[in-house]
Formats: structure tokens, C-alpha cells, sequence
């Protein structure tokens, strides 16, 4: 802003311009002087006008334009106009008496002059440099300009104008004028030199008021400025940046100094400082990342590594709280030794339920192992016997579904599902008897074709018989053949009412479960005393499912109704032996008494054969 001489430094730049001289009547008072554009008002005095007189005025030019607004006023005592140019204007004053009679004339010749312009260069605050070895800014001379930056030069009319003006602005080619027609104007030169200014007033009329010129010399390089501002930037990011090192903003402080360096890369004192602060702050971060990774052990509850890092952070980068830390870690650690030590006990435990597949015993010694110390592998194999357990449940569960299908004879549906169990969990009994059901289902299917075929070979000459085939061979194995046969034949054909349909057991084509069943109907007639009926059960069920202890009981059977057989032969040969003792035939009995005993032994008929010996 535009300062008074005494706050700030107003440079003035002055226009001198050439006028004539007024002269006046002793009558006719001019107020001041006459400017071009500004209304010049001319007056007579009071005194001067006779009583009851009158004033007449004439206003004409000389050479140049009439005058603009010539107006009286003041009841005829003052006679006003604007001069348009620098010409000289006439102005005659006459005093009339009451009669209108002249008594006096006074002819006066009024030569207008052009304003004078001030040009001045408004400082608001003289330029500063920085003084590198002094770190302090020194000003320069007030009258110092710097190019490429704004110049504020500011337009005044001498003496001052009373109306509207403005003002018109002009400079050489080197020069660049940043606003136009007002009073302060802002130039800008691209480099140091000389600017030549030109100022033309005008008033709101478009009159021109008056001209004005000046130079402006512009003596500092914008780059000097420019480098001497970086060089002050630079020493204060670099103060600023060791008050930030000093209350341990480390990477703040390693960031505005890396700036400082960039702003001033020749300030050694600046650039030797970063280096010693980035090779602090290289230690600081290392230090920092091993206490950062202290906390991430220490939450995984790993102690020994956590104590390791805090030692060897303390030694590059010590803290004011790193023993504490330290110490802190090495108690968790102790204790994690003794904790260790139980957990290894709790795991070798698991570890031999584990391997003799006991495996809920081993899961409970796991779980206790980890509760104490975490182990990704004991939580891994924790987790494969659940998954086993969960694959040993599902497989016992198809398995037992799978027996339900057997024991409904439904052996297809069966297999599947013994498949399905051993795919969960490899059983090699299971494995065993799902090989087995597999011969019996194609040993059935092998005989349910055979039997089809004998059908289909007795259908012509037999068709009772051959119908009796294919319902043996749908009873063996269901098959479409033997189906159509049946309902083929069933139209003209039934079957005898004494007609015994064979099954899978009478061609000794059975499961473990058919072969239970018969044994079951065998234990059934042997406790109702069928001996007979039960030696042929058991003996079928042998010939399904062959079993050592099977064998031994048929063959006990077989004993004990050898022994009945051979009892009950003597007993007939005893009962005819005593028909003919009573008869008489003493020798004929004897004779068979002694037969019965080659068929069994009896001691009563011994003893009786020696007293009849002895009697004789």
C-alpha cells in the first residue's frame, strides 16, 4: 500500500511543464491557475460593481477550441469554463450601471497549463538477501528492484485534480505493464536494465489532463534473489529439522533435512549434518524393527527370540526403558522353559495314544500340550485326527448302513456302501468282506445265468420245469432275462404246488449274513432236539461261509448222531436178542446180543453175556 514519506520511501519523479502567465484586471480576480480539463472560475469583486449595476462576461479562444461549460453564477459575479487545451482564452468583463450603461471593461487573457504527473515506485519493504556465513538476512539499498517481479509504480496529478481521472500507461518493449488506466500499475522486466514509463492523464470527459515520463531501473537478477531465498530456506528447514531430531520426530527430522540439502546442496555444514543424521537414523530404524519384531514374538509367546531382539535394539539404539524390557523378557522366557517341559511331556504322551490309535486319548494330551505352549505342528496333527475321526465316523456309519442293506439281502446297495466306508477309512477286514460280497454278487450273477439258461433250454419241452429255472434264477440274482421269462411262460404255465425254488444258499452262494441266518434256524432245531435238521443247516452255512470252529461243531454233530444211530441199531438188535431169550432161543439171543455189541458198546449186555457163561 502507498505509505506517507514518513512510514515508507516514496521516490518522486517530476514533470515540469511551460506555461504562460495570467494576467488580470484590478477588478477581475482569477481563483488559481487554469488547468486543462478542470473548470477555471473567474470572479469580480463585489466593490468593484456600481450599485444596482450588472456584470456581462465574454469568453472566446484564441486559436485553440471554445471552452466547455461556460456557465456564470454567483448572480453574474463569477464566470466559470473548462479549457480543452493549452491555447489561451479572452475573457472580457464589463461593468454596467442600473441603466445598463458600460462604465468599465476589463479584458483578461487565461492561458491554461497541463498537470504535472508524479511518477513514484511504492516500497512497501526493501529486499532482503541471506548472508550465508552470518546465517542472517541483510536489506539492501531502498531504491534496490529485482527483475521478473512485480513493480508498483504509483500516478498523482500536481497540483492534486478535484473531478474523475484516470490514467493511461505506456513502457518500452522490454517492459511488461500488468494493469492499465488507473493510478498504480504494476511493471514487470524479465532482467536487470532500464524501463522506460509513460503516463498520459485523462479526465471523465476523455480531456487530456496532462503527460508524464520516467525511468525505472531494475538492478537485482530475480536468480540471486531466488538462490538467496533457498539458501535462507534451507538453514531454517535444517534448524527445524534438529529441533525435530532433538525431540525424537527421527524421520520428520531426516525428511527436512534431506529438503534443506535439496534447497542448497553446496551448504557442507547442511549436508555433512544429514549424513550423520541419516546414519543415526539408519541404527534408530534397525533398533526400532528389532523391538517391533520383540512384540510380535512376544505375542506369539515366542520369549527367546523376543529377548534376543531387545539386547541386540538396546546396543545399536539404547531406550530409556530397554533393560526394563529386557528383564521382562527374560523372566517370560524362564518361565516358558518350565512350561516347555511339561508340553513336551504332554506331547510324547499324546504322541503314543496317537500311534496306537487311541485317538481321543491322544487328542486330550495334545490339547493339554498346547494350552501350555502353542505348536503349529501339534494343532496340524490335532486337527488330521479330527478329520480322521470325523472320516472314521462316516465310514462306520456307511459301513453300518451297508450291513443293513446285506441283511435285507439287498447286496448291490450294500457294496456300495462298504465302498463308500473304506473310502473314509481303509478297514482291511471291511476290505476283506467287501472282496467277498463282490465273488458272492458275481458268483451270483454267474449262476442266475446259468440257471436262465437251462430255462430258456427246457422252455420247449418242459416249460413247468423251465419256469421253475427262471424263478431260481431271478431268487439267485434279479435279472431282466429271467423276468420276461417268467412272464412269458406265466401265461400258460404254473408251477407244480410241491415245487421247491431253490436259492443262493442251496448252490452255496451266500453272505456271512445268510450264513448267520441259517446258523440261527440251525440253533433253533437243535434246542427243539432236531439234531438232523440242525447238522444240515449248519452244515449249509459251512458251505456259504467257511469257518474252522463251524467245521469242528458239524463234525461234533456228526459224532453225536454217529452215536445215536449206532445206540439205536444195538437197542433193535438187543430187543430181538431178548424176544428169542424169552422164546427160549437161548443161543440165537446170545448170538445177537453179542452182534449189538459190535454195533455199540453196553456193559449191562456184556455182564449179562458173562453170567450166562458162567451159568452153563
Amino acid at each position: 500500500m502507498y505509505m506517507k514519506f514518513s512510514r515508507a520511501l516514496l521516490f518522486l519523479l517530476t514533470i515540469t511543464i511551460s506555461v504562460p502567465s495570467f494576467a488580470a484586471s484590478s477588478f477581475v480576480v482569477m481563483n488559481g491557475d487554469a488547468h486543462v480539463g478542470e473548470q477555471a472560475v473567474l470572479s469580480v469583486e463585489t466593490s468593484q460593481i456600481p450599485p444596482n449595476g450588472s456584470v456581462e462576461w465574454s469568453v472566446s479562444p484564441t486559436t485553440g477550441q471554445n471552452p466547455d461549460r461556460i456557465s456564470l453564477r454567483s448572480g453574474g459575479r463569477e464566470c466559470a469554463f473548462t479549457p480543452l487545451d493549452t491555447h489561451p482564452v479572452k475573457v472580457i468583463a464589463s461593468l454596467a450601471d442600473r441603466s445598463g450603461n458600460i462604465i468599465s471593461t476589463n479584458e483578461i487573457l487565461v492561458t491554461p497549463k497541463e498537470f504535472l504527473i508524479d511518477i513514484s515506485v511504492v516500497i512497501e519493504k526493501p529486499l532482503e538477501l541471506w548472508d550465508s556465513s552470518k546465517r542472517s538476512d541483510y536489506a539492501l539499498s531502498p531504491d534496490t528492484l529485482m527483475a521478473n517481479t512485480p513493480v508498483r509504480l504509483r500516478a498523482s496529478l500536481n497540483p492534486s485534480f478535484k473531478g474523475k481521472h484516470s490514467f493511461k500507461w505506456d513502457s518500452d518493449a522490454a517492459t511488461a505493464l500488468m494493469s492499465q488506466d488507473n493510478a498504480d500499475i504494476f511493471l514487470k522486466r524479465g532482467s536487470i536494465g532500464t524501463s522506460e514509463i509513460n503516463v498520459t492523464a485523462f479526465n471523465a470527459q476523455g480531456i487530456r489532463l496532462g503527460n508524464g515520463a520516467s525511468t525505472v531501473k531494475i538492478t537485482l537478477p530475480v536468480s540471486t534473489y531466488e538462490e538467496s531465498t533457498m539458501e535462507r530456506d534451507a538453514w531454517q528447514a535444517w534448524q527445524k529439522a534438529q529441533a525435530l531430531w532433538e525431540s525424537k520426530k527421527y524421520y520428520e527430522a531426516v525428511q527436512l533435512a534431506g529438503h534443506a540439502v535439496n534447497l542448497s546442496p553446496r551448504d557442507t555444514e547442511i549436508a555433512d549434518g544429514l549424513r550423520a543424521m541419516t546414519a543415526n537414523y539408519a541404527r534408530y530404524t534397525k533398533a526400532q524393527r528389532l523391538r517391533e519384531d520383540a512384540v510380535k514374538f512376544d505375542a506369539d509367546k515366542r520369549f527367546e527370540d523376543a529377548l534376543k531382539n531387545l539386547r541386540i535394539a538396546q546396543v545399536i539404539w539404547p531406550i530409556d526403558d530397554g533393560e526394563r524390557g529386557i528383564k521382562s523378557a527374560e523372566e517370560k522366557a524362564d518361565a516358558q522353559r518350565k512350561l516347555q517341559q511339561e508340553a513336551n511331556w504332554l506331547r510324547d504322551t499324546a504322541s503314543a495314544y496317537d500311534n496306537e490309535n487311541m485317538y481321543e486319548d491322544a487328542l486330550e494330551y495334545y490339547a493339554k500340550s498346547i494350552s501350555l505352549v502353542s505348536s503349529d505342528a501339534v494343532i496340524d496333527r490335532m486337527n488330521k485326527i479330527r478329520n480322521r475321526l470325523v472320516l472314521i465316523a462316516d465310514a462306520d456309519r456307511y459301513a453300518g448302513e451297508g450291513n443293513a442293506f446285506e441283511r435285507e439281502g439287498k447286496l448291490q446297495e450294500a457294496l456300495n456302501k462298504y465302498g463308500a466306508s473304506l473310502q473314509s477309512n481303509p478297514d482291511a477286514g471291511l476290505r476283506q468282506h467287501f472282496e467277498e460280497l463282490q465273488s458272492v454278487i458275481s458268483r451270483r450273477e454267474r449262476q442266475a445265468n446259468a440257471l436262465f439258461r437251462e430255462g430258456r433250454d427246457l422252455q420247449k419241452r418242459n416249460p413247468q420245469e423251465a419256469l421253475k429255472r427262471y424263478n431260481e434264477s431271478m431268487k439267485v440274482w434279479p435279472n431282466d432275462s429271467a423276468r420276461q421269462g417268467i412272464q412269458q411262460l406265466s401265461r400258460n404255465t404254473r408251477l407244480a404246488a410241491d415245487a421247491v425254488i431253490r436259492g443262493p444258499e442251496d448252490f452255496g452262494i451266500g453272505t456271512r449274513i445268510d450264513a448267520q441266518k441259517i446258523i440261527q434256524e440251525a440253533d433253533a432245531l437243535y434246542a427243539d432236539g432236531d439234531i438232523d435238521g440242525a447238522s444240515a443247516l449248519y452244515k449249509k452255512a459251512q458251505n456259504i461261509a467257511p469257518s474252522d470252529e463251524m467245521r469242528r461243531w458239524i463234525s461234533r454233530l456228526d459224532s453225536v448222531l454217529k452215536e445215536r444211530d449206532a445206540v439205536n441199531a444195538a437197542n433193535r438188535q438187543i430187543s430181538e436178542a431178548n424176544a428169542l431169550f424169552k422164546a427160549g432161543k437161548k443161543k440165537e439171543a446170545l448170538d445177537l446180543y453179542r452182534e449189538s455189541l459190535k454195533t455199540h458198546k453196553n456193559a449191562e449186555i456184556e455182564a449179562f453175556i458173562r453170567k450166562q457163561a458162567t451159568a452153563k
